[in-house]
């Protein structure tokens, strides 16, 4: 199970606005969101335990859902940062809050769950990946 200090896990990093981002309309296509989504849910499982790891032991983190709300639009010179954190752990699902903002104003939200699967036996693990390694 969780414990509380783990459940507020949180990681952020500054977000780079590439060109090839940007679509046809001049703000960041909302497909790259959800590229964003991907480093940042790779950088908060690294503070839990490392992908690296993971993969050493044959289990690998994978997306069961992902629900987005675009709020404002991106542009090319906008200095965003993500921030996910792990809001919770529930019977091997893994659920994660991830925020985009700009100048302190939120322009991007979604709710990703994730579970742990067991590449050699192809099944989800139930338990905390900490608890599950250790």
């Amino acid at each position: 199970m969780i414990n509380k200090e783990e459940k507020l896990i949180t990681y952020s990093e500054s977000i780079i606005v590439n060109t090839y981002d940007i679509d046809a309309a001049g703000h960041v296509n909302n497909i790259v969101n959800i590229r964003w989504i991907e480093n940042l849910r790779n950088g908060i499982f690294d503070s839990i335990y490392p992908v690296q790891k993971m993969l050493e032991n044959k289990l690998y983190p994978v997306v069961v859902s992902t629900e987005a709300k675009y709020k404002k639009q991106i542009k090319l010179n906008d200095k965003p940062v993500g921030i996910i954190e792990l809001s919770g752990f529930h019977h091997g699902i893994y659920t994660f809050n991830i925020t985009v903002k700009v100048e302190n104003h939120i322009v991007f939200t979604a709710v990703q769950k994730c579970v742990v699967i067991n590449l050699t036996e192809n099944k989800m693990i139930a338990k905390y990946i900490k608890d599950y390694i250790y």
